[in-house]
């Protein structure tokens, strides 16, 4: 594990900018994933299940190479070892994932706050599990214009659910 830390870590000498070099070549890159490697078996010990997820996690990030800027910060040190065995993988992903995780979280709440068409209640409907009548519904058009609309029928008593044209 130390030696694919280092190797991925020993790639950001080849994609820093200049301003960064010198510290960059002032940071080792094997006593960084050392380091890495310590954090993780003072945290976990042996591994199992969990932290071999998490293992991948990190080093599928650390390894990416669509995502040099979390490399860069766990060589220079912004990123702490302890601290990486915390971090999420959305907060480990480059920034242009990260952005797009967003974009698609957005796009999620916004289908969730549209959700299905409005309810009404009535008592018109007996449940066929209960016999209550307090329940809801909504109709759809879900065959050919022809053909009547379908109704989507809830019991607000004991949750069954049927429909019918």
């Amino acid at each position: 594990m130390r030696e694919l830390l280092a190797e991925a870590l020993c790639k950001v000498h080849g994609e820093i900018e200049d301003e960064l070099r010198d510290e960059a070549n002032a940071a080792d890159p094997y006593r960084v994933a050392v380091s890495v490697e310590s954090a993780m078996f003072e945290k976990w010990g042996r591994s199992n299940g969990a932290q071999k997820l998490k293992y991948r996690s990190i080093m599928f990030n650390i390894k990416d190479a669509k995502n040099p800027d979390f490399r860069r910060k766990v060589l220079l040190g912004y990123v702490k070892p302890e601290r990486i065995l915390e971090l999420t993988p959305e907060e480990m992903a480059s920034t242009e994932r990260q952005m797009e995780i967003g974009k698609i979280k957005e796009k999620a709440l916004f289908d969730c706050e549209r959700g299905l068409p409005p309810k009404a209640t009535t008592d018109e409907f007996r449940c066929g599990r209960c016999g209550k009548r307090k329940c809801t519904y909504y109709q759809l058009q879900t065959r050919s214009a022809d053909e009547p609309m379908t109704t989507f029928v809830t019991c607000v008593n004991c949750d069954n659910h049927w429909k019918f044209c």
